[in-house]
């Protein structure tokens, strides 16, 4: 990108992907299977971060799959990296998080970098040697995240002191560089953001603690930031767009992304419910149906009703990346990437539930199969900001024409 040119999905020097030779997904699933499978039950039973998984994809290349080849990076086409997300998602769902939000992060760079912001910041990320998250959500705002009270003074030196209480930071005291946004300087509008980059080097930091229900690996825990940072580090802030420019730099890939992970863990469930009722006999014939659990019209049912809505996410996913290849505008792919959101985290948890039910009690019992881990996981997906409730709301009022999604 020309240093200093905003880059938008609606804008016709977007720049276009070239075609891809290094993204092979033959490796992947071989990194998947040797590495990010194996130790998905460790990081769920001892609630650890991945760190072993991230490192194999960041050393494959992984870490840079969406950054431009004038760059450096893959450039992957965004069905391509829903394809990749699913994967890993669906073998750990806490590894594929964190790795969506290293991918958003790294849109925001892409996107609003200069050339020595590039170098400094995007070139290590280039070279697997940094993995990024963002620091956006607020205790006080809940999944209404572009409500800040979050604060950034511009000091004699020039440089900004940012005093920020971030909730639900996904990698939080793992990641090497934050996106932290806060009210952009000298504003007292609580929608006006800035958006600045911290490394996890910089002196007042602190990271609080992560027990969630699910994904228990992703860390998504609180993170204060009571730091003094230079000048560069300022990406926006302070021209009076600053929740547009983080809107169309990063909601798009932000919910392909997470849609992308539901996919996964349904489709986790979907194959592990299939191989149980295929495998399943019981002891005797205790019904006309004979040992064989597959030969049960509810077993039969069941698989039938995961298989629909699996079908009916995935291909609503899968049109949402073809919109973004298309380059549609940003009000055009708003309503598309807010239901696929939705729809995708309540098949995700619909999916997992059934497979519960069409397996039995066994899938009940932590340990014995990933069922009951493919459910927790699944609840977070509703709840994740935006919510489904107000997502659904927010649809109603852009398909009724009553403002735009820049208007939360």
């Amino acid at each position: 990108m020309v240093p200093g040119m905003k880059r938008s999905y609606s804008q016709e020097g977007y720049i276009q992907a070239t075609p891809n030779t290094q993204l092979d997904f033959t490796a992947l699933q071989r990194l998947i299977d040797e590495v990010i499978e194996p130790s998905a039950s460790i990081v769920d039973q001892n609630k650890l971060f991945p760190k072993e998984g991230l490192k194999a994809l960041a050393e494959a290349g992984f870490f840079k799959l969406t950054i431009p080849t004038v760059y450096g990076g893959w450039d992957a086409k965004p069905t391509d990296v829903s394809r990749a997300i699913a994967m890993i998602a669906k073998a750990c769902a806490s590894t594929a998080m964190v790795y969506v939000m290293h991918l958003t992060t790294v849109n925001s760079l892409i996107f609003y970098c200069n050339e020595r912001q590039r170098e400094k910041y995007l070139q290590p990320v280039v070279d697997g040697k940094w993995l990024a998250t963002e620091a956006i959500s607020e205790p006080g705002s809940g999944s209404q995240w572009w409500s800040l009270i979050s604060t950034a003074e511009r000091l004699d030196s020039g440089q900004y002191h940012i005093c920020a209480k971030k909730s639900f930071c996904t990698s939080a005291g793992f990641a090497d560089l934050y996106t932290v946004s806060t009210v952009a300087p000298n504003s007292g509008d609580h929608k006006e953001h800035a958006l600045f980059i911290v490394t996890a080097d910089t002196p007042g930091i602190r990271p609080g603690e992560w027990n969630g229900v699910g994904l228990v690996g992703n860390m998504s825990g609180t993170i204060d930031f009571d730091c003094i940072i230079d000048p560069d580090c300022l990406l926006f802030g302070g021209s009076g767009d600053g929740l547009r420019l983080y809107n169309e730099a990063n909601q798009p890939i932000y919910h392909l992304g997470v849609a992308s992970v539901y996919i996964g863990i349904a489709r986790a469930a979907y194959e592990k419910a299939v191989e149980r009722v295929r495998t399943r006999r019981y002891s005797r014939d205790a019904t006309v149906y004979s040992k064989n659990l597959s030969n049960y019209p509810a077993a039969q049912r069941h698989i039938g009703s995961m298989a629909i809505r699996l079908l009916q996410a995935e291909s609503l996913v899968n049109d949402f990346a073809r919109s973004m290849e298309n380059k549609e505008s940003f009000h055009d792919l708003a309503i598309k990437m807010t239901a696929v959101k939705v729809a995708t985290a309540e098949a995700a948890f619909a999916v997992a539930h059934e497979a519960m039910l069409t397996s039995g009690g066994s899938s009940y019992i932590k340990g014995l199969m990933p069922l009951e881990r493919y459910l927790r996981d699944a609840l977070a997906a509703s709840l994740m900001g935006p919510n489904d409730d107000f997502c659904k709301e927010l649809i109603g009022r852009l398909a009724l024409g009553l403002g735009t999604y820049h208007d939360l």
